[in-house]
This record gives structure tokens, sequence and C-alpha cells, in this order.
């Protein structure tokens, strides 16, 4: 069955307006420090070593200065990793999660464990107009998700739900040169351990380069010996907004790297675009794990986000489906609007089995 475009963006349950959201930056003089607080920055944290460093270089003599952001303050749900953080890069630990309210600018999210918790995490600072980075996966439920899309619409507060796997040259160019192709399929890879942490990768690197380019997924199949041993298969359908529909594959593999090859009539044996990790210094910061926070620090003081609420529900979405695809549909398709929205994916992970992240969240906020 195909569903036109129309059909697919009557199911976000957003008002247009909160599509929209434009946010002016806010005032402020340009040679201001712009002061971030991060949350969540111990187990299983992408601050600790990829996006800490440019904005607080250590005293490694290895670190440079990237950014015209600072962390100024750091909240973890173990007050000794916050501790730890804190004393790595320079900045205030506080003992509560909202205890940054009033005293930053921005807020980045870098942990994987608290994403059932995002909603309440993000809530103060959301609600506050501020400009957040909500690490993936963004939340573990439809229901989540929306709640907080629409307080983020209501309170004019930008928010970026990125992976570095979408925010880099070789997905921009993806993305620009299938805006102007009759897309016919494509077939993507990513590297990958688990479904909601690596698998995420790819899932969303899929939305920014081909449904972004004007070609929203309509359902998904996941077919896994389970969610958190690759390898992983996952099948995509897209339509326009002609109505036409076409399919794309995506590789989740141990040891990848990312990549899209995608197909058009006029294009003998596809267009291939692959992200490069980089090479020496500093290539090794600046090919791949910086530019996620540039784009966080173009978006933060300019007001302007890189995707609308709309987009990132559609990508959320398209995660979830994948989810219940595997979960609880035996692999088969699963259309994004089938996906109940008070469903919730799990989030302790097999494979790290003494992380305690988990259970502190879980013990904390319920």
């Amino acid at each position: 069955m195909q569903f036109t475009r129309r059909e697919i963006l009557a199911s976000v349950p957003l008002t247009g307006s909160a599509l929209a959201m434009p946010q002016g930056p806010r005032k402020r003089n340009p040679s201001d420090v712009f002061r971030v607080g991060v949350l969540n920055v111990g187990t299983y944290s992408h601050l600790t070593e990829f996006w800490a460093p440019p904005m607080n270089p250590r005293n490694n003599g290895r670190d440079m200065l990237l950014t015209g952001m600072r962390i100024t303050h750091c909240w973890d749900i173990s007050p000794d990793r916050s501790a730890a953080f804190a004393k790595t890069y320079g900045c205030e630990a506080v003992r509560e999660f909202d205890g940054m309210a009033g005293k930053v600018d921005g807020v980045i999210s870098g942990g994987y464990y608290c994403h059932p918790w995002n909603h309440i995490l993000h809530k103060p600072y959301l609600e506050a107009g501020l400009p957040n980075l909500v690490n993936r996966p963004f939340t573990n439920s439809l229901k989540k998700a929306s709640e907080m899309l629409h307080c983020a619409a209501e309170h004019k507060a930008s928010l970026l739900v990125p992976s570095a796997y979408e925010f880099n040259d070789a997905i921009a160019r993806a993305k620009t040169w299938a805006k102007t192709k009759k897309v016919s399929g494509y077939s993507a890879a990513n590297s990958q351990d688990d479904y909601p942490t690596h698998g995420t990768h790819g899932v969303y690197l899929v939305c920014r380069a081909i449904a972004e380019a004007g070609f929203p997924v309509v359902s998904v199949s996941s077919r896994a010996k389970n969610w958190y041993t690759p390898p992983a298969a996952l099948t995509f359908e897209h339509t326009d907004n002609q109505g036409r529909s076409f399919f794309g594959s995506l590789h989740q593999l141990p040891h990848s790297a990312g990549s899209i090859e995608i197909h058009a009539p006029d294009e003998y044996g596809g267009k291939k675009f692959l992200i490069e990790m980089g090479s020496d210094p500093p290539f090794n910061r600046t090919e791949f794990w910086v530019p996620l926070i540039w784009v966080y620090q173009t978006m933060a003081l300019h007001g302007e986000m890189p995707q609308t609420c709309e987009q990132i529900w559609h990508k959320t979405q398209v995660f979830m489906a994948g989810w219940r695809s595997m979960l609880a549909g035996d692999g088969k398709p699963v259309r994004l609007n089938e996906v109940p929205e008070d469903w919730e994916a799990p989030a302790e992970l097999p494979t790290h089995p003494n992380d305690d992240d988990y259970q502190l969240f879980k013990k904390k906020f319920g």
C-alpha cells in the first residue's frame, strides 16, 4: 500500500506552528563565553572523550580548543563520576540535575542510559528556553518524545537530537544530491554493537540523507539474531510527494564505517558517500566528532534548528518502528503510525552487565 507525504505528516502530533518553531538568537555580546552545562558525563557518555575536550582542553598537552563554548557546570547520576569529570575539565559539579538552571546558556546531554528519563532531565532547561543537545536515542517511547517536542515548541527552546553519522560533510552532500534526483533505492551501512546505542547511527543517517531530501519513511522492517548482537539488516519503505514508493536497505555491522550508495535512473551504478573518520591531528577530531559540536554551537548562537521538530519526530518514529519490528513484529514491516505511543523499548544493555547507571536512574526517577 502506498502513502502520500501528506498522509505521513498528518500523523505527526504537533501543530503547524510547533513544526516551524523559529527562534531568534538570544541577545548577547559575541565575545562573551557561551556557558554550557552538561548532563550524564560518566558511564557510556560521549562527553568524556569526544565532546568535552574541544570545549575544555585537558592538561594533557594533546587537546585543542576548537569551539567558542566552555563547560562551566556538570551533573551525573553518580556524584563520584560527576566530581571526577569536574576535576578533569575544570568545571563545577552540581548535586541535582536541574542545578544548572540560571547558570548556563545551553545544555548538552552525553549519556545513553538516561534516555528513558530525558523528558524529565531536559524539562527545566527546555522550559527556560535554552538550546538543548540530547544524545541519541532521544527517548524510548513516542509519548515521551512528543512531550519533549511540545515543551521545546511552547518555550521556543532550540533542540538538537544528533548522531555524528548524520551531521558530517559526506551525508550533507548525500542529502543535497538526493534532493535533485528521482531516488529509486539505496544501500547504507553503519557500525553497530546494539540497536539503541549504535544502530541509531544508521537510522538517523538514512533519515538525514533520504527522508530529509523529500522521501519520508513509511515503514521499517528489522531482522537480527537479537537487538544487541550484530549483524542486523533493516529495510525502509519510502514515498515521495507524488505517492511513488521505493525501498532502501541498511546493514548494521561490527567495525564498519558509515556510508550510503544512492541510486537514481540518471546515475548509472549509483552515487556513493563515505563518512571519513579522519587520520592525523587535528583531523581525527574535526572530520567526525567536532562537527556535531559546531552544529550545536551554530544553533545555540543563532537560534536556528538544523532539523525541525517534524524531522526529529519523524526519525524518532523510524527508530521506534525498527524496534517494534525487531521486538514485537518478528522482523515484519511496521508502519510508523502502527507504533503505540506509550510502548516503551528496553533500556538496560545485556552487553554491559556491570554498568549501574540504569539502576541508579530507575531508583531516582522510577
